[in-house]
């Protein structure tokens, strides 16, 4: 599952950049939520939490230096949180775990903001 949410000021864009910023954000998580749907059958504890960070940071490292987004360096353009401050004991107990996601599509450290989330146990349903 993700969630988008904007964080800091909107800036004034044209529909085509709403529409590619959309775009990216569909891109982005689609492609982080399928490359850890193994994590569904894995322990949910900081090992876990480490490698879906790993994985998250190297898409989004490889987009960055393609261009996709903003920043001189990959803390402007980019930061993942898949830890115990988003993955409580009672989403761990419901078997859920969580990444927080922030992209800059268009200004450095301007971040728009998605969660990918797995269901343990059930592949395909986060």
């Amino acid at each position: 599952m993700t969630t988008p949410n904007s964080k800091g000021p909107a800036p004034a864009s044209l529909p085509q950049e709403d529409m590619r910023e959309k775009r990216l954000v569909s891109f982005l998580s689609d492609s982080i939520r399928q490359s850890s749907t193994w994590a569904v059958f894995e322990p949910n504890d900081d090992r876990l939490w480490a490698t879906l960070r790993g994985g998250a940071l190297t898409i989004l490292t490889q987009s960055w230096q393609q261009g996709a987004l903003a920043g001189l360096t990959p803390d402007q353009a980019f930061y993942v949180i898949c830890d115990e401050t988003n993955n409580s004991p009672e989403s761990v107990a419901q078997g859920r775990v969580n990444c927080d996601i922030g992209i800059a599509v268009a200004r450095p450290a301007e971040f728009v903001s998605f969660t990918v989330t797995q269901i343990l146990g059930e592949p395909g349903r986060g």
